[in-house]
């Protein structure tokens, strides 16, 4: 638990950094690929505390983790479901804690639920938007890889 309060807290500082760092679009610019939104989500409401964002994102970050491991073991089928699983469980989250982690993390489940089980081959080798949120799930959830017993049955701690 500690390494994961680690981890977010770490990313929290990269995102501000790079928030403050990032020229980003306006809300008034439709065309902006949506930076404008995560954004807005760190200047609209004050972030919440590491440990709450792990608690608010628990029970996403297992369905994400599993999704993440069926997606290692090649079945595309049940990485779309677990992601479709982890959309209500996000929407949650980032109601609860609202924060740039929270409406990324939900931007990144609702991607790769949408996202056909055979286009995620490809999606995975070339898309950009594909990449970054893996860096977002993958950092969130402190995935660190899949079990080496086989594939996950969702249900470990």
């Amino acid at each position: 638990m500690r390494a994961l309060v680690r981890a977010l807290v770490a990313t929290l500082v990269c995102v501000l950094a790079l928030g403050a760092c990032s020229s980003g679009g306006s809300d008034d610019d439709p065309d902006d690929g949506g930076s404008a939104d995560v954004g807005a989500a760190t200047t609209s409401s004050a972030a919440p505390a590491p440990e709450d964002l792990a608690a608010a994102l628990a029970e996403v970050c297992v369905e994400v983790t599993a999704g993440i491991d069926a997606f290692n073991y090649g079945d595309l089928d049940e990485t779309v479901a677990r992601f479709e699983a982890a959309v209500p469980l996000a929407e949650a989250a980032a109601e609860e804690a609202p924060s740039a982690e929270t409406e990324a993390m939900l931007e990144a489940v609702r991607y790769y639920a949408d996202l056909p089980a055979d286009d995620y081959l490809e999606a995975s080798a070339s898309s950009p938007e594909f990449l970054r949120h893996k860096n977002t799930t993958l950092t969130l959830c402190n995935y660190q890889g899949p079990p080496a017993d086989g594939p996950s049955s969702g249900v470990e701690a």
